[in-house]
């Protein structure tokens, strides 16, 4: 059975995992040269995650992470600490030297940059043991089926990882019947909230975090468009909890011993 996800975004039921690596970079939209990272990943991240697991070709996952036919929830399990790395890189500055490929005349000639020299430094910001415990459900049958069966198998199609392809992330403590149950007087969240931070009631010693990023996509004709964004409010430790201001428009659920909200 398939979960079904009612009108406040709430599943019946979800897969839950943690996922866990040494290194992770979630490339904040907008920035170029300094590699900067999102804290939390971003719900889009996430999608693509489950599609690498799943096996999905590229630009064809988009429609089962929808608003209304998909629900994630996110908890940070780590402290969300973040270092510098400075790399080297090849450089896009359209004068560098450039060499063509020997062809033949019936065959395409390339023109590839010369990567001997011209190299520019650039500073990546990565997250440092990152930790992660993520519900998800999702309606279609055919990829719900199939992340069923790789997170129980311990199997993947394409190895995850975190941000970039190199930070390879282990995935562990699987359960494939979670039964979300709703807590509407529990206002201290575990999971990232997609609220606002004048929704929070600040804390005497937490220090919340605060990101926008992308959650949805769509394919279009260049490959894919982002067509919504979310805000939310998330804390910097692992041992403290977003506390939420009565009449606040989110619907907590109790999995275990955590407080989720999905988005």
């Amino acid at each position: 059975m398939t979960p079904d996800i009612d009108d406040d975004g709430v599943p019946d039921s979800c897969l839950s995992f943690t996922i866990r690596s040494t290194w992770g970079h979630f490339k904040r939209v907008g920035r170029s040269v300094t590699k900067q990272t999102y804290r939390i990943p971003p719900r889009t991240t996430v999608a693509g995650l489950l599609a690498a697991i799943v096996g999905s070709d590229r630009d064809s996952y988009y429609e089962v992470f929808q608003d209304d036919n998909s629900a994630i929830a996110i908890t940070a399990l780590s402290d969300l600490r973040t270092i510098n790395i400075p790399t080297t890189g090849v450089g896009t500055d359209p004068k560098q030297d450039v060499a063509p490929t020997s062809g033949h005349w019936r065959s395409y000639q390339i023109t590839y940059q010369d990567t001997t020299k011209d190299r520019q430094l650039h500073s990546y910001e990565v997250l440092a043991d990152p930790a992660y415990r993520i519900d998800v459900a999702v309606e279609d049958p055919s990829f719900y089926t199939a992340l069923r069966d790789h997170l129980n198998d311990g199997t993947s199609v394409y190895p995850p990882s975190l941000g970039k392809s190199e930070y390879l992330a282990s995935i562990e403590d699987v359960s494939i019947d979670s039964t979300p149950t709703r807590d509407s007087n529990n206002d201290t969240i575990d999971s990232v909230v997609p609220v606002s931070l004048s929704d929070t009631i600040p804390q005497p010693g937490v220090s919340y975090g605060v990101e926008r990023s992308p959650a949805v996509m769509e394919a279009d004709s260049g490959g894919r468009r982002t067509t919504r964004y979310d805000d939310y409010v998330f804390t910097n430790r692992s041992d403290e909890r977003v506390k939420v201001a009565d009449g606040t428009d989110i619907t907590p659920v109790q999995i275990g011993n955590r407080t989720v909200v999905f988005r």
